[in-house]
């Protein structure tokens, strides 16, 4: 009743099966697997194969199911959210306190109280008392770096300021019937009313209209909430023929497909964020950012999270997250700096970073954690580089931006069950401490030998298991020997700050060869892709005792970009000291080398334009 259903199976030995089915069904998967579904039709099947592996298998999996447009660069930004701020001075307030205090920002959820209070729902317009000015203030902090998100439900209620539009509604038969074609009752925690039948054209165009009124207002992005739905009468008949039961999985896509729809015919140059919590295969196709509901704000609401959106992944919903800091209140502990901290770890490396909960919400509210607070919250900003990149693995392959261990691994089935730890893309691994009061944790490595970002002089390798030191302050954080990271080491107020000419390049040198692949375009263009109106930019590093080699090839190019870039690499844990840095077989003679860190820096400016590969030597 309030999951998001696919039903589809994914094995580590690298092959899948997705039914094409949305109705109530069951799956057991005992020998043989048995499907059972309550549809009306036959049920295709499809097996998926591939090389082995679960990368391999995502780019086939998700061409059948679809694949999420590249996002609004500032979806990846920092988002605050609460329930609820009321009023257009509390709004301003709460982003005025977050830039005073330093905070980087890109956007503000805006939950019921925008039409007013909860008896409202179905509303869908602001309540003038509260939002003096709506206008004005959307466009404002859209000047100011951040967008607005509202919220929107599947109901409509009688007994407040909705009651015009339910009436309408019924009179044009665009609500969910009963079996006598009588609009069918709903009844949630405020009121009683209808809901909006999104399986019939009518009803779709009605809200696309409200909802394009409102976008020309100035709302920067959508949150459809309770859309599972939360509340389906089974007595319910829908437009299409379909009863609740065998409709309900595949309202949330539909009920997206709107404002997809929407953006595309109306804004066709905007990116489009789109918050869903309910829908089936294929979800992801309609610009959804889904999140795990209104989980506790508990350590047991916060282990789960990282199942959550690993099983998500590889469902083709990439950007599965969750409300940072927990968003129920325990009302005999409301407030746990401690496992605020934890969550936040936890969230600067997960798809989506929004803050939310009934109260203290906002990073401010925990002032003894300012110290390890903010810098995790400007680190988000500091990972763009790499994060906007794996946005583009998902638009162009389906790879989650979450991945199991065994993501890599052909055929292996012991990291299967690994679920409090991740790869973030293909070279990061997190370990986020998720247990109240431990200073430490128990790490597997997969495969790969890996590096202590924090200490790059140690390294692990698979199989390997440790006891982590992690007081409060530390995110166990790894890197795969071999990766490039690119990074944004300058100060950002919000993701319009970001820069394509400027990049730190930390290489973490390993004997052999290995390589990354950098993506940019401008991220305010739909068509970045279809057009092909990117660069790649490809680091390739040979390393051996007494060198390193770097190549260095641009491809491809974007109306936008600047003519060159500035590099700044940093090669840590270099294992020699280095006596000549050539670029091109030009000396560079300011480069700096720590021998105690055993970091080399040096700074280039790379030629976008250049049809050959630039070569980095050291020797």
């Amino acid at each position: 009743q309030m999951n998001m259903t696919m039903p589809l199976f994914l094995s580590s030995n690298g092959y899948a099966v997705v039914f094409d089915d949305y109705a109530a069904a069951n799956m057991v998967m005992s020998n043989p697997i048995v499907y059972t579904t309550e549809a009306k039709e036959p049920v295709s099947y499809y097996f998926i194969n591939s090389a082995g592996t679960l990368a391999s298998l995502m780019p086939k999996l998700t061409t059948l199911t679809g694949h999420q447009p590249l996002p609004p660069l500032w979806s990846l930004g920092y988002i605050t959210s609460k329930y609820g701020y009321r009023t257009q001075d509390e709004t301003i307030g709460v982003v005025d306190t977050l830039k005073r205090s330093g905070y980087p920002l890109d956007g503000i959820v805006l939950d019921l109280y925008w039409y007013g209070k909860e008896q409202d729902m179905g509303r869908l317009s602001w309540e003038p008392s509260q939002w003096r000015d709506h206008r004005r203030m959307l466009s404002d902090l859209k000047k100011r770096g951040v967008n607005t998100v509202i919220i929107s439900q599947p109901y409509i209620l009688r007994n407040g300021k909705g009651l015009d539009n339910y009436n309408y509604l019924r009179d044009n038969g665009l609500l969910l019937k009963d079996s006598t074609g009588a609009p069918q009752e709903v009844t949630i925690w405020v009121g009683e009313g209808g809901m909006f039948d999104v399986s019939n054209p009518n009803t779709r165009k009605w809200l696309k209209e409200r909802y394009k009124q409102l976008t020309l207002d100035g709302v920067g992005g959508w949150w459809g909430d309770l859309g599972e739905p939360e509340v389906h009468p089974e007595s319910g008949l829908h437009a299409n023929g379909l009863t609740t039961r065998q409709y309900h999985n595949k309202y949330g896509n539909d009920w997206s497909k709107i404002i997809y729809d929407l953006y595309k015919e109306e804004f066709p140059d905007r990116r489009l964020m789109t918050m869903m919590r309910g829908g089936t295969t294929g979800l992801q196709q309609y610009s959804v950012f889904p999140w795990s509901t209104d989980v506790s704000r508990s350590w047991g609401g916060l282990q789960p999270q990282i199942t959550i959106m690993l099983n998500s992944g590889l469902s083709g919903l990439g950007y599965m997250s969750h409300d940072v800091g927990g968003f129920a209140i325990d009302e005999s502990a409301p407030y746990d700096p401690e496992l605020y901290v934890r969550w936040l770890q936890l969230g600067t490396f997960s798809p989506v970073l929004r803050t939310h909960a009934q109260r203290t919400a906002e990073p401010y509210n925990y002032p003894e954690q300012q110290h390890i607070i903010l810098p995790l919250i400007k680190e988000r900003y500091r990972w763009l580089p790499y994060n906007y990149t794996l946005a583009y693995e998902n638009a162009t392959d389906g790879l989650p931006l979450v991945r199991p261990l065994n993501f890599y691994s052909h055929g292996s089935a012991k990291y299967d069950d690994i679920a409090d730890e991740y790869l973030w893309g293909r070279d990061v691994l997190v370990a986020p401490v998720l247990t109240k009061g431990a200073t430490k944790r128990r790490i597997i490595f997969p495969e790969g030998e890996w590096i202590d970002i924090t200490n790059p002089e140690t390294t692990y390798h698979e199989g390997d298991t440790i006891s982590y030191a992690a007081p409060l302050e530390t995110l166990p954080l790894f890197v795969r020997a071999g990766s490039f990271i690119p990074t944004a080491d300058y100060p950002m107020d919000n993701t319009g700050d970001y820069r394509t000419d400027r990049y730190t390049i930390n290489y973490y040198p390993a004997e052999g060869e290995s390589s990354y692949t950098l993506y940019e375009d401008n991220p305010g263009s739909t068509s970045s892709l279809s057009d092909k109106e990117y660069r790649l930019v490809t680091f390739t590093g040979e390393t051996t005792p007494s060198s390193i080699n770097i190549k260095i090839k641009a491809t491809g190019s974007y109306p936008e970009s600047k003519k060159t870039k500035k590099l700044s690499f940093v090669i840590h844990r270099t294992g020699f000291t280095p006596t000549s840095v050539t670029v091109d077989d030009r000396k560079i003679r300011n480069y700096k080398y720590d021998p105690t860190e055993k970091t080399l820096r040096f700074e280039i400016t790379l030629d976008n334009d250049k049809e050959t590969p630039s070569e980095i030597r050291v020797q």
